[in-house]
């Protein structure tokens, strides 16, 4: 369950899909659409069965490297997974426990993966990254995702609440908002000397300060509580958010080709580039004048 708390300043954003647990892969809708559109989607109807008393007592406070696990389920065989082999080994767990999260791990995959495949369909994969965030968080700043490198693929993201407590969010400002609200204090000089990268990170501080310490900023916020079990889908470079508090979780990120999106003009890296270019030429144009 998803309960939300909206406030009155922001979009609602907010969408739910009904997609079930053992739907046949044709009758799964698409989310695409809306999820590009920068929707926050949940799953009120999907249960994945999740034994949350397991997640909540894993020891990750004896275990640090515990606390956040990479992981690269094959496309043929998802019990295939070298890459999450190799992360528990360098975490120390104990070979019992290992055991049991790997079984828990395959349980969770072969309930969602081919749902997630469905909801995305007509996307092109070119990464199978999936990120376990065993670790607790508390008040994280409010943010849009921002790298320090360019990413040119899109991604698909879906969040999972494992943990036995709810998982809290706030969010904000869109995308699109925040460069209508905050593009003002990026310099054109800056604009014009700088990557679409950088201009996506420049509109985050300037709408939130861009630090991870700095979680007390005045914008307004909408409320989410994720219940254990919950599901959720949000393109995170399209809706600033912030976890507020949350123990045990799993995003699901695969890489996307940009060009098999339904609308290549949604990815970040083309509406900071979009923005900087306009702002460029209608400073030109002023000189001109």
């Amino acid at each position: 369950m998803t309960v939300i708390f909206r406030h009155p300043e922001l979009t609602d954003y907010f969408a739910k899909s009904n997609v079930r647990l053992g739907m046949p892969r044709a009758e799964v809708p698409s989310i695409v659409k809306p999820y590009e559109g920068g929707r926050v989607l949940s799953f009120p109807h999907l249960d994945l069965e999740i034994d949350h008393g397991f997640w909540a007592g894993l020891p990750t406070d004896h275990l640090k490297k515990l606390k956040k696990l990479s992981s690269s389920p094959d496309a043929a065989d998802f019990r295939r997974d070298p890459l999450l082999d190799r992360r528990l080994a360098e975490a120390d767990v104990p070979a019992g426990l290992k055991r049991r999260l790997r079984k828990e791990i395959a349980r969770l995959y072969e309930r969602v993966l081919p749902l997630y495949e469905a909801m995305f369909s007509g996307y092109r994969f070119t990464r199978r990254q999936v990120v376990w965030r065993l670790n607790t968080i508390h008040n994280e700043n409010m943010h849009v995702d921002t790298y320090v490198e360019d990413y040119q693929d899109h991604f698909a993201r879906l969040f999972i609440n494992l943990d036995d407590q709810p998982r809290i969010w706030s969010t904000s400002w869109t995308l699109e908002e925040m460069y209508a609200r905050f593009g003002d204090q990026l310099s054109v000089d800056m604009l014009a000397h700088s990557g679409p990268g950088e201009v996506h990170a420049a509109i985050n501080a300037a709408a939130f300060g861009g630090r991870s310490t700095v979680w007390w900023d005045n914008q307004p916020r909408h409320v989410v509580y994720f219940d254990p079990g919950a599901v959720w889908a949000v393109d995170s470079r399209q809706v600033s958010h912030q976890i507020f508090y949350g123990r045990r979780a799993v995003s699901i990120d695969f890489f996307v080709d940009r060009a098999s999106m339904l609308k290549p003009k949604r990815h970040y890296l083309y509406t900071a580039e979009r923005f900087r270019v306009r702002r460029v030429k209608e400073s030109v144009g002023r000189l001109v004048r």
